[in-house]
């Protein structure tokens, strides 16, 4: 068994060594996102979805001051996604129909294959100013309602901060939030995102990646 875990470790770090040394887009992908920049502007895909919180709590049983400021009908945004399509249609419509597009236009930090997750505060309707907002502190992806670790996916990289990720791609990117890349392959219907926020109560929030959604995600 611990050789098998030790098998399916380095086959999925092997991956993505793989995946960050990639080039994001095939020529024929390039083209298209230059088209599709040309056509209308480009926007990031939402991570859009209902509370599924994931209490501290043994019992799973939310703290009531908690429960009662959350409503499960209310579709709540949580981040966007950046695939590497997406990122380069936006960098295409940024630079306007003056000189040819190319993959060389591309900045080096965002030229791969992977698809960046970019987690926003979790926004507490219970509390006002600075504490309004909590900051995620790491994110990972599962099966979707699965509490095994060893199906947990971790992330290639993450940044702390959107800082880098705005001054590439412009101020859409959203000023606060934390950067989670992931192997396009592993961002995929059936899939939920689990997001860790600090101190708000609330442990943690799956989003499930709908099947529909991610067939969209170019």
């Amino acid at each position: 068994m611990r050789t098998l875990t030790l098998a399916i470790v380095v086959a999925s770090w092997a991956a993505v060594v793989i995946a960050q040394a990639t080039p994001g887009l095939s020529p024929d992908d390039l083209n298209a996102a230059i088209a599709a920049a040309k056509a209308a502007p480009p926007a990031a895909y939402k991570l859009r979805g209902p509370s599924k919180p994931v209490t501290r709590q043994p019992n799973g049983v939310l703290p009531p001051e908690v429960a009662k400021t959350l409503d499960p009908k209310k579709i709540l945004t949580f981040g966007e996604v950046y695939t590497p399509f997406i990122r380069a249609a936006i960098l295409a419509r940024k630079a306007g129909a003056g000189k040819p597009f190319t993959a060389a236009d591309i900045p080096a930090d965002i030229q791969d294959s992977l698809t960046y997750l970019v987690v926003v505060p979790w926004e507490r309707t219970d509390a006002t100013g600075p504490d309004r907002l909590v900051d995620a502190e790491y994110v990972v992806l599962t099966p979707t309602g699965s509490t095994e670790r060893a199906q947990t996916i971790q992330p290639a990289w993450v940044k702390t901060d959107t800082m880098l990720l705005r001054k590439i791609l412009g101020a859409a990117v959203p000023a606060r939030g934390m950067v989670a890349a992931f192997p396009r392959d592993e961002v995929q219907g059936g899939r939920d995102v689990v997001i860790v926020y600090g101190g708000s109560g609330v442990y943690a929030q799956r989003v499930e990646i709908r099947a529909a959604d991610a067939a969209s995600w170019r």
